[in-house]
């Protein structure tokens, strides 16, 4: 493959300025959003080339977290090193790391790519953590504004889901670094050793959000795999969470069922109306049990 997916004429003269005479080897653009990801080969080595349209927020939220947590993450290396990056023209190369994206099949099940994963997130929230004021708030009012946006939630949980959401006491969290879409398909495995990829939801959040997306992904069908990501993570966050967790569950997959509706996502729709029902049952069983 040698032709370059779009990218604005800034954008291609950085990447000419910054590797000259790259060819292309693979577009793996997901085609979804704004993003353009290549894998290209210069000077006989194999990098990441990634930019964003002018709407798109994930190139700034990946550079920043390269300069932040992710840094270390590659200095062990379990994530890609950043090489050059632009915030302003929404555009970043990294290092290409070799291996099998784990992706659904079998080794997404294996016990030690699991153990092995929840380790590697358990170094990145464990770096640092704040205290944010606001962010719980803000989340959950968001998730109320999709209700008010085309969805295909059906009317009597739409009702149900808003009062939920609108009756959530938020708070003061503590927050650390999140990858923000933390499951196989961003974990890369190499000669037995796990790294991770597409850090484009970085940002920093409560620890328990980057369990809901394997929540919805794995472990609600495969507990056992859950288990042995937890092993590897050293806790189970849920725990202490209560009521709580299965509200942010709701919150977000409000989210997802109303973000897949826009942009035309039809299998991950499915799985945010899955668990808005799942939500809500778990919190119909515990007002029930609380009576």
């Amino acid at each position: 493959m040698s032709d370059w997916p779009v990218m604005d004429r800034e954008q291609r003269d950085l990447v000419d300025e910054w590797l000259p005479g790259a060819e292309v080897v693979a577009d793996l653009s997901w085609g979804l959003v704004d993003s353009t990801v290549v894998r290209v080969r210069h000077e006989g080595r194999d990098l990441i080339v990634k930019a964003g349209g002018p709407d798109n927020h994930h190139i700034a939220r990946e550079i920043n977290g390269h300069r932040d947590g992710i840094a270390v993450l590659a200095q062990r290396g379990l994530a890609p090193r950043l090489l050059r990056a632009s915030p302003s023209h929404r555009i970043l190369v990294t290092e290409y790391l070799p291996g099998e994206l784990v992706d659904e099949g079998e080794m997404e099940r294996d016990p030690n790519v699991l153990r092995q994963a929840g380790a590697v997130l358990g170094v990145l929230h464990g770096l640092k953590s704040q205290t944010d004021e606001t962010l719980e708030r803000n989340l959950f009012r968001k998730a109320v504004k999709w209700l008010d946006k085309p969805h295909r939630i059906p009317p009597d949980d739409c009702e149900r889901v808003r009062e939920a959401l609108e009756a959530y006491e938020t708070s003061p969290v503590t927050v650390v670094p999140n990858h923000g879409d933390y499951s196989g398909r961003n974990w890369i495995l190499h000669e037995g050793r796990l790294a991770v990829i597409d850090f484009g939801r970085y940002g920093y959040r409560p620890a328990h959000h980057d369990f809901i997306r394997m929540y919805f992904r794995r472990w609600h069908d495969h507990p056992d795999e859950m288990n042995a990501f937890l092993e590897g993570y050293g806790s189970d966050l849920r725990e202490s969470l209560g009521s709580t967790w299965w509200k942010h569950v709701l919150r977000e997959a409000v989210a997802t069922a109303c973000w897949a509706h826009k942009v035309g996502d039809e299998p991950f729709e499915q799985t945010g109306l899955r668990f808005i029902g799942i939500a809500l049952a778990e919190l119909t069983d515990m007002d029930f049990s609380e009576k």
